[in-house]
Formats: structure tokens, C-alpha cells, sequence
């Protein structure tokens, strides 16, 4: 057997039980309600679905109506990325941030760490 061949990827699907149809990750006619969207996940934000509001915010700054809580580890890269994940959801929802409270506190997982919460009122 030559190298070459150990390297090549195979031409065609692999067939289970003789069924001629390949498995496929998607379906085809799942495809076109897949159009559009962007998902974005870190870490077990997989898990979370978000929520569609109905009731209006108030605009003319009389109040928070809504809050958001973010969560990181205490280590710089992470609190990088919070810093760039409450930056990104500002910007991209025009968000009019009334108040904004902070935590240090242990979160329990597969070891208890350290993590800083942040809630922003909105």
C-alpha cells in the first residue's frame, strides 16, 4: 500500500446496511430555513436560547426595563472577551444602558472558580 493512498480522502459517502442514501450532517429541505441565521455560541452559551421581548423599552430614559447578566472567569483573556461580548451587544442592539451592578462570586462547575458577574439594566 502506498502512502499516497493513506492521505487521499475517499471519493465517495460511506453507505450504512446497503442503504444507498449517504448520511448527511443537514437535510436539503432544511436548508432554506437555515438561510439567514447566525448563531454565535461561547462555551455552554450553547445551551441557552434567547428570548424575544414584547414589551417596549422606554426610550425616553425614564427607567430600566430589561437586564442582561454576563459572567467570566477572573483571568485577562477571559475578561477580555467579556469586554468584547457587552461592547458587541451594545453596538449591535442600540442599547441604552441605565445601570450597570458587578459580583465576585464562586461558580460551581467542574471546580469551583472564581467568576465576575456583570448585570447591565437596560
Amino acid at each position: 500500500m502506498a502512502a499516497d493512498s493513506i492521505l487521499e480522502p475517499e471519493e465517495e459517502p460511506i453507505s450504512l446496511d446497503g442503504d444507498e442514501q449517504p448520511i448527511s450532517l443537514v437535510e436539503s429541505s432544511d436548508d432554506s430555513a437555515a438561510e439567514g441565521l447566525a448563531l454565535k455560541t461561547i462555551g455552554a452559551a450553547a445551551n441557552v436560547t434567547a428570548t424575544k421581548f414584547t414589551r417596549p423599552l422606554n426610550a425616553d430614559g425614564s427607567g430600566a426595563t430589561r437586564f442582561r447578566i454576563f459572567h467570566s472567569k477572573i483571568s485577562l483573556a477571559p475578561l477580555e472577551n467579556l469586554e468584547h461580548s457587552i461592547n458587541e451587544w451594545i453596538d449591535g442592539d442600540k442599547i441604552e444602558v441605565k445601570h450597570v451592578g458587578q459580583l465576585i462570586g464562586t461558580m460551581e462547575g467542574k471546580r469551583p472558580e472564581p467568576n465576575l458577574l456583570v448585570v447591565v439594566w437596560y
